[in-house]
């Protein structure tokens, strides 16, 4: 396991995956499951994932849920209005200290105290789940079930988000992990790229790719909530989306809901007599309902199957509701949510310029994908032979998100992996309008000249399809501090952007200096999550250098005397709506790791009162008059401890359900003081013949030792006084073990042990460190005594050869040296 990991955070469930050396492995949960459910439960301590699950429907008004629906959004945006009236919990208006539209904020109940947090916030906390559960598991891989889960929290991320998710969305994603105290998030990456990128490195290994002809792949993914249409082009090493269009809104809870609400019609025309109410305004009925409904669904998925029985045990009003829906029914009531799977597929084929024949595949991913009548209508709309899944419909997009972050991780060398982005909104600049036209005052966009084509004070700077991370600029000419602002462009198609949907994306305030006017570049960049941001303001001026100076970047010539530019960095200050300034960010901080702190102290609080539980249930049979613990205690301790235990449990039913963990741990010390001896002697009894022969065999072993090793040669450097040494030690400790042997033996279970197990073990370790240095100490190395070597007589030297001459000059040779000379 590593700490580089990418989350899919859907709208019912969530996917944490974690790349590793052998690959990517999707990481399962406590209960051994790969999906999470996406909800947040509050109450004395927060429940998360499957925890909160159990309650969603009992305490549906502090379970929260949908956040990837309402994350980043205006309150009084229409999508946060239309996805409120689909939650049970309630929803109010966050103000921001920097103004401008509400967040959406939940009231909650936590620890018996009102909250409102923005729901960017229980986004955090669910990232922040999928961590300690990546953590748990790295955790228990090292073999430490119980170490600090700080120390396996993964530090790198990438998380998954919709390709419709505006500046705004994604922003509050970051912010979310920021209150949530999640460092490391390297990226936030479209699902449908997650999905195209964990397609593309699998055909890549198996080298199915072409270089010269790339391979047009679609992808089909139909969530809980949202439909997908993409098409990738892919060549070894690299991919590029071509094209992706969605429907926002259309996805598998539209398909539960449904066969809801025809549950709810038939349910009020069986019952309408008898019920007060309709079910459609009680959310807990709904709630039932729309689990039904799911049910249902996915047994109407498969292929051949005809009907689904569906079984509601007091629905409402006490009332009971049994009744079966047929397969061709439920096509013909989703026949309107059928028809909405045309367009963003017709879309993409005609933007990507491709028709079905094209494709290499078609791969589908989504959990809704698996219904029948979904799969066949695309097959038809495409008019190929089936649809392909290669991949794992839930667990894709994790393993895609996984593969960037191990791309991008420092902590792993992975071969580089191109990622051609596209963008899915057309963003453009506006700055302050000036009198004029753009010729006089100088726009440039992008290095193009001034034309009547510009307009005098905006210009679509990023348009639809453009790769993301870029910089882009505009050069204006100002005097004084002035204003550029960024937004979708309204006029362009803005491809499911509803009405009333916030069109912001951010406001600068440059600080130029007053006087003359200058040359003021603006440098925007769309960074690697797609969000909008000022790079840099400059203010650019030619100045005249001397003869000789280096002519820098756009330096021109005048002369012999050379104009260099000269670039000066301004000022600037950002505001964007919804956006969470650093004082409110580490506030919500706060107010996380407050809430942390409860949970742990509910934790601990319900892992005491456990303990408590265990020992009086498992003490309780233990000391039963058939049971081996009941012989080592005495009748009056017995009877003490079970009126004892007695008196504790009542306790804890009545007064105690709500006791906190000091006074759990209290009764619990109160209840081992009493059966605490009880099991000290049943111990002692266990574990004192295995301690005791281990001790006599020891003294045996040295005993025999001394005896059998006295006067060999091998011992010679030992004294007479250190065999006498182990000798008597054995001796002492072997009367030592009879004389407790003797008294142990006089003595009844149901009394405390003459001697201790603890006690024999010291007695081992006495004479151990007392024998072992004896028997073990090494003979001494014999002495050596240098001796001087008698110096050999010097040979006399030997007469000079003659030879032929060499040079004019002779070589000089020290007495002794030899010169040897070719012949």
């Amino acid at each position: 396991m590593s700490s580089v990991v990418g989350v899919d955070i859907g709208l019912h469930n969530s996917v944490i995956a974690a790349a590793g050396r052998g690959g990517v492995d999707v990481i399962l949960n406590g209960n051994s499951n790969r999906l999470n459910p996406t909800m947040v439960g509050f109450d004395q301590a927060r429940k998360m994932g499957e925890t909160a699950s159990s309650g969603a429907v009992s305490q549906y008004k502090s379970t929260v849920k949908n956040m990837k629906r309402l994350v980043g959004l205006a309150f009084d945006d229409s999508r946060a209005q239309k996805e409120m009236k689909l939650v049970p919990f309630e929803c109010v208006p966050m103000k921001h200290s920097l103004g401008g539209p509400d967040s959406v904020g939940v009231k909650v109940n936590a620890a018996g105290e009102e909250r409102i947090l923005p729901v960017e916030s229980v986004m955090g906390m669910i990232i922040h789940h999928m961590g300690l559960i990546a953590a748990k598991k790295m955790a228990e891989a090292s073999g430490n079930h119980k170490a600090d889960l700080k120390g396996f929290f993964p530090q790198d991320w990438v998380i998954a988000v919709p390709s419709y998710y505006t500046d705004a969305q994604k922003r509050g994603v970051l912010t979310g992990c920021e209150i949530a105290g999640i460092q490391g998030v390297q990226r936030l990456m479209h699902e449908n790229t997650a999905t195209a990128l964990a397609y593309g490195i699998f055909k890549d290994i198996r080298k199915e790719f072409e270089k010269e002809k790339p391979t047009n792949v679609m992808f089909i993914d139909m969530g809980a909530s949202a439909y997908t249409v993409t098409i990738t082009a892919f060549e070894p090493g690299k991919l590029t989306n071509k094209s992706s269009y969605y429907d926002a809104d259309l996805g598998g809870r539209d398909f539960d809901l449904v066969i809801a609400n025809w549950l709810a019609d038939k349910f009020v025309e069986k019952f309408a007599k008898k019920l007060s109410g309709k079910p459609h305004s009680k959310p807990k009925v709904m709630l039932k309902l729309l689990a039904a409904a799911e049910k249902a669904k996915k047994t109407l998925s498969p292929q051949g199957v005809k009907e689904a029985s569906i079984n509601l045990e007091c629905l409402m009003e006490d009332l009971d509701f049994h009744i079966k829906l047929k397969a061709t029914e439920y096509e013909k009531m989703c026949a309107p949510l059928i028809a909405r799977l045309e367009a963003p597929i017709k879309k993409t084929l005609e933007e990507a310029k491709l028709s079905p024949s094209d494709l290499a595949s078609v791969e589908v991913i989504g959990g809704s994908t698996r219904i029948g009548f979904i799969k066949k209508r695309i097959v038809d709309i495409l008019k190929v032979d089936s649809l392909s899944t290669t991949m794992n419909a839930d667990e894709a997009v994790a393993r895609g998100a996984a593969l960037q972050s191990a791309i991008l991780s420092p902590r792993f060398k992975v071969l580089p992996y191109e990622i051609v982005e596209i963008n899915p909104y057309p963003i453009k600049l506006a700055w302050d309008e000036e009198k004029g036209s753009s010729s006089e005052k100088g726009i440039e966009v992008d290095g193009e000249a001034d034309g009547a084509a510009l307009p005098t004070n905006s210009v679509v700077m990023f348009d639809r399809g453009l790769n993301f991370p870029i910089v882009r600029r505009v050069t204006l000419r100002r005097d004084g501090d002035f204003k550029v602002t960024s937004s979708y462009d309204k006029a362009a198609p803005a491809f499911g952007f509803e009405e009333g949907a916030t069109e912001d994306i951010a406001e600068w305030t440059i600080k130029a200096p007053k006087g003359d006017e200058k040359k003021i570049r603006v440098n925007v960049k769309q960074d690697i999550n797609g969000i909008i941001q000022l790079s840099t303001a400059q203010m650019v001026e030619e100045v005249e250098g001397e003869e000789g100076d280096k002519k820098e970047e756009e330096g021109k010539e005048e002369g012999e005397k050379k104009k260099k530019v000269k670039k000066t960095n301004l000022d600037f200050t950002i505001t964007r709506p919804l956006d969470w300034t650093k004082e409110e960010i580490n506030k919500l901080h706060e107010t996380e790791v407050e809430l942390a702190n409860q949970d742990r102290i509910v934790s601990e609080t319900a892992d005491m009162r456990n303990d408590l539980e265990s020992y009086i249930y498992d003490m309780r049979d233990k000391l039963t008059s058939d049971s081996q613990l009941a012989g080592f205690g005495t009748d009056s301790e017995k009877e003490a401890f079970n009126k004892k235990q007695e008196e504790v449990d009542n306790w804890l039913y009545e007064d105690g359900f709500d006791a906190t963990k000091s006074v759990y741990a209290g009764k619990l010390a109160e209840l081992k003081k009493v059966g605490g001896p009880i099991e000290a002697r049943a111990r002692e009894a266990e574990f004192r013949p295995n301690a005791v022969a281990s001790l006599q065999k020891n003294v045996e072993k040295y005993k025999k030792w001394a005896t059998d090793s006295q006067g060999e040669e091998k011992y010679s450097h030992l004294t007479e006084e250190e065999f006498t040494k182990v000798h008597t030690t054995c001796d002492k400790i072997s009367s030592w073990v009879y004389d407790m042997l003797d008294k142990q033996g006089s003595l009844g279970q149901n009394v405390d042990p003459a001697f201790t197990v603890a006690q024999v073990n010291v007695k081992n370790t006495e004479l151990t460190n007392v024998c072992s240095p004896v028997m073990h100490r090494p003979k001494p190395k014999p002495m050596k005594v240098d001796i001087p070597k008698e110096e050999k007589p010097k040979e006399e030297a030997k007469p000079e050869e003659k030879s032929e001459p060499m040079d004019t000059e002779e070589a000089p040779k020290a007495d002794g040296d030899k010169m040897e000379v070719d012949e």
